[in-house]
């Protein structure tokens, strides 16, 4: 059998015959693995904390997490062991054979991660956008992607007749030229991306919104237009898919084909998580002011707004000067409510330093909701109130 190497490549093998990828490879393959577990379960639980429920979307990228699970977990066990990341004429026949059957499972996962995020990310775009032009331009791009993926799945399973053929170079079959195959999945692949991520712009940029924040949430959307440069970067090492060296050529190929799926997955799933830290910060911070304001409750309040200081002058005013407000006794009423003696001895303090009756008297007015203000003595009725003041005499 005639050697597929002429006589310069058979010299340049020889010399580097003890090269190896396998740490490379090792690593690639794992990244992804950790990286789209933790990030997943991140949005998972911000879902979760946010009590906002899960959704379709949410469905579409826990599948497309499992099938990049997959196609690493055979990338690493079709791999190594079987001499990718080694040159060929080291490899023997048997392990050639295993590291193309990898391949073909590789490829299959490859292909239905990819149709996940595209569907994960329609799907959050059809849940967030309400505009019906704009949903249903979602759902015909939807129907393409979902035709896409079945179209390169049934050809990827037609490859070969027999199937065997495609990895068994000893079975005769017909088979289809790979490289044509799959310059068009990544061409139509990256016209795919560009046109999903640039989506949302002209919807952003219709609302009623900041020009600043407008192109804040124009930037978050296009951040997936990375995983584009990730396609466009793959597109160039496809040539390495016909090389007879192809188990040393297949590293970078491998690798791009799983950060790719790992782009559009953190793409989605970043902004959720970044979104939940920052409310719950907001939310830390508020539980913490009111701690604050709460500890401080019992000391002098202090005079702010003009009109404050106007009504004190004027001798009008909620606060009193024996250290008693409205703010304090709606506090300490709210956290008596929920029982404990503490409570108590704050209220019975409180009581005790009612205002003085010889420097402070009560005034009430009814509000009838536009008539004339009523005596104290008018039963209250829907749609009335009565405010109360303390008023120096």
């Amino acid at each position: 059998m005639a050697s597929p190497f002429s006589p310069t490549e058979l010299a340049y093998l020889e010399a580097h015959k003890n090269d190896s990828r396998v740490p490379e490879i090792r690593w690639v393959y794992s990244v992804p693995i950790v990286a789209a577990t933790i990030s997943t379960a991140m949005r998972l639980w911000a879902k979760r904390y946010g009590r906002n429920g899960i959704t379709l979307d949410d469905y579409l990228i826990i599948f497309a997490t499992i099938c990049l699970i997959g196609q690493c977990a055979s990338g690493l066990g079709f791999g190594p062991p079987h001499g990718m990341g080694r040159h060929v004429i080291v490899v023997s026949d048997h392990d050639q054979m295993m590291v193309r059957k990898g391949d073909y499972v590789f490829s299959h996962f490859y292909d239905i991660a990819l149709v996940s995020v595209k569907l994960g990310i329609l799907a959050f775009y059809y849940r967030v956008f309400v505009h019906p032009v704009f949903r249903r331009v979602v759902l015909a791009t939807a129907a393409f992607v979902l035709a896409w993926g079945i179209g390169i799945t049934v050809t990827l399973f037609l490859a070969c007749r027999p199937l065997a053929a495609y990895w068994d170079v000893n079975v005769k079959g017909k088979c289809l030229v790979m490289v044509t195959f799959v310059y068009f999945t990544n061409i139509s692949n990256l016209i795919t991306d560009i046109w999903i991520f640039l989506m949302p712009v002209p919807m952003i940029w219709h609302l009623q919104l900041q020009t600043k924040k407008k192109m804040l949430l124009s930037l978050i959307f296009c951040i997936g237009l990375a995983t584009c440069v990730v396609s466009s970067i793959r597109l160039t090492v496809v040539l390495g898919r016909g090389s007879a060296d192809f188990t040393w050529y297949y590293v970078p190929l491998g690798a791009y084909s799983v950060f790719e799926p790992l782009g559009g997955i953190l793409c989605t799933n970043l902004p959720i998580i970044w979104h939940m830290f920052r409310k719950r910060k907001g939310m830390v911070m508020n539980a913490s002011a009111f701690k604050t304001h709460d500890s401080n409750s019992n000391s002098t309040p202090t005079v702010g707004s003009r009109r404050e200081r106007f009504a004190i002058a004027l001798g009008i005013t909620t606060r009193d000067r024996t250290q008693n407000d409205s703010g304090n006794r709606t506090m300490l009423g709210a956290d008596t409510a929920a029982g404990g003696a503490g409570d108590w001895q704050r209220l019975e303090s409180m009581e005790s330093q009612k205002p003085d009756p010889s420097i402070w008297t009560t005034v009430e007015r009814v509000d009838t909701g536009g008539l004339e203000e009523g005596p104290s003595e008018v039963q209250l009725k829907p749609g009335m109130k009565k405010t109360v003041w303390n008023v120096r005499k």
